[in-house]
């Protein structure tokens, strides 16, 4: 009985809200209440368990407060520290080669001309469509030292044959799976934007004489800028948040040779340790790494378009 009076208080609450919003807000409300259900929720009760000493199996209730205590544990952790540094050199390799290896591709399928154009385009997708677990397992077949293909072709053109889970080839041949699956998905962005670009700057250059090279640099990369901007937000955001790939290929080592961020949070929170409240705090510091190097291409690319646009 008690819980009528609060609910008609919120039934005549959201009335007089609908009433006052404007019809816009009203096709844009079921995506916002989504949208607060499903991550502003949960990032909240993070941030909240992040400053909690809570292990995993004990209720909620029997937690304790600590404040930053874990952000201080895990900044004085020497194995996190070292999974911040595999984290930044598996995303600043993975993205770098990646958009490098598919703008190539899409520049080489942007062609007219091109032959078997719908079939290569159709062959780009095939990685994509791979779950990255499942990747990871047929990449751990073809890395094996002993019949692995990848050794296999190697030991015939070039006489050798590397151990691929080795502690200093462990974290390339996961940033080649990676490279592997999705420099498809940069290529063809890039290709829609190049498709998309209009052709009268085009034929000036031409006129003017520019060769290859000063197209792509001062025609198509200007006006691809906003398409660059999305593919390298994306791409950074999912290889900085890497896990599955990893934890099927290698399994975090060997030792801590692959211990990305996000393998070491589930190691500390639910494989090793228990210790829900400390990995939090470094989800925490994740999510924050993320937000970062997103900020950082905004401001990058943002401040290069103003400034040749005051130009």
């Amino acid at each position: 009985m008690r819980l009528l009076p609060i609910l008609h208080l919120v039934v005549n609450t959201l009335n007089r809200i609908l009433k006052e919003l404007p019809k816009a807000y009203l096709w844009i409300g079921p995506c916002l209440v989504v949208l607060f259900l499903i991550t502003i929720i949960p990032t909240v009760f993070l941030a909240i368990t992040s400053l909690n000493y809570w292990e995993l199996g004990y209720p909620w209730a029997e937690r304790i407060w600590v404040g930053i205590r874990n952000y201080t544990s895990a900044f004085t952790n020497r194995q996190f520290l070292h999974s911040i540094r595999v984290t930044i050199v598996y995303t600043l390799s993975t993205v770098g080669i990646e958009f490098i290896l598919g703008f190539a591709i899409a520049w080489f399928l942007s062609r007219p001309s091109l032959a078997m154009r719908s079939f290569l385009i159709a062959c780009l997708i095939i990685p994509m469509t791979v779950t990255p677990s499942i990747a990871g397992l047929i990449w751990r077949l073809y890395f094996n030292p002993s019949y692995g293909i990848v050794n296999y072709v190697l030991g015939k053109i070039a006489h050798i044959t590397p151990n691929w889970y080795s502690y200093n080839m462990a974290l390339p041949s996961v940033i080649l799976v990676d490279i592997w699956q999705w420099t498809p998905f940069v290529a063809l962005v890039l290709l829609a934007g190049l498709s998309a670009i209009p052709r009268s700057p085009i034929e000036a250059a031409l006129v003017d004489g520019a060769d290859s090279w000063q197209m792509i640099r001062y025609v198509f990369l200007p006006l691809l800028r906003p398409i660059i901007l999305i593919v390298l937000i994306l791409r950074t955001m999912d290889a900085l948040k890497m896990f599955d790939v990893v934890f099927s290929l290698t399994g975090g080592g060997p030792a801590d040779a692959t211990e990305l961020l996000s393998m070491h949070v589930y190691r500390t929170g639910f494989y090793q340790s228990g210790m829900v409240g400390l990995a939090s705090a470094m989800a925490v510091v994740l999510l924050i790494v993320i937000m970062l190097f997103s900020r950082v291409f905004i401001r990058l690319l943002g401040e290069q378009e103003t400034g040749e646009g005051v130009m």
